[in-house]
């Protein structure tokens, strides 16, 4: 008797902590001008912490991309694209061990993005103006222009 009662304990603690661990996915939209200042720095803290897996991608026009980006920004277009291709990309080329860091413009449904949580842990989007983007950037990162290069 005493057995099947502890059997029930260990599995109900299973599930409860199984449980715990899905619910520490987190998907952060920083849109508001007092968060994009988070954002960064966070972004500078990965970009600058050893061993640390990351991605991070601008999903702007090609175009836009090309004429100035920061540095460990890939491009995506997802004016181009589609969400579910670009969801795909991530998944067969990122395990997910990696924090997903995402830039756009404008983004009108907030769950546009909540697929991702299936995979990654920790997703982390800035939506605003590229002009004060750049502007909040320009202490902590470098610029570029054309092509992403990964300087591999």
């Amino acid at each position: 008797m005493k057995k099947s009662y502890l059997l029930i304990l260990i599995i109900c603690l299973f599930f409860i902590t199984g449980c715990k661990c899905r619910s520490n996915n987190v998907i952060k939209f920083y849109q508001e001008e007092k968060e994009w200042n988070e954002y960064l720095e966070q972004f500078y803290n990965v970009i600058n912490t050893e061993g640390e897996n990351y991605v991070a991608f601008d999903l702007r026009s090609k175009e836009q991309y090309e004429t100035k980006h920061l540095r460990q920004f890939q491009n995506y277009d997802l004016l181009v694209g589609k969400k579910e291709e670009f969801i795909s990309h991530l998944n067969n080329n990122y395990s997910k061990k990696y924090s997903i860091y995402i830039y756009i413009e404008t983004l009108d449904d907030l769950n546009f993005f909540d697929e991702l949580l299936d995979t990654y842990k920790n997703v982390y989007i800035y939506i605003g103006d590229y002009v004060t983007y750049q502007t909040l950037g320009e202490e902590l990162f470098t610029f570029d222009s054309g092509p992403y290069d990964c300087n591999c």
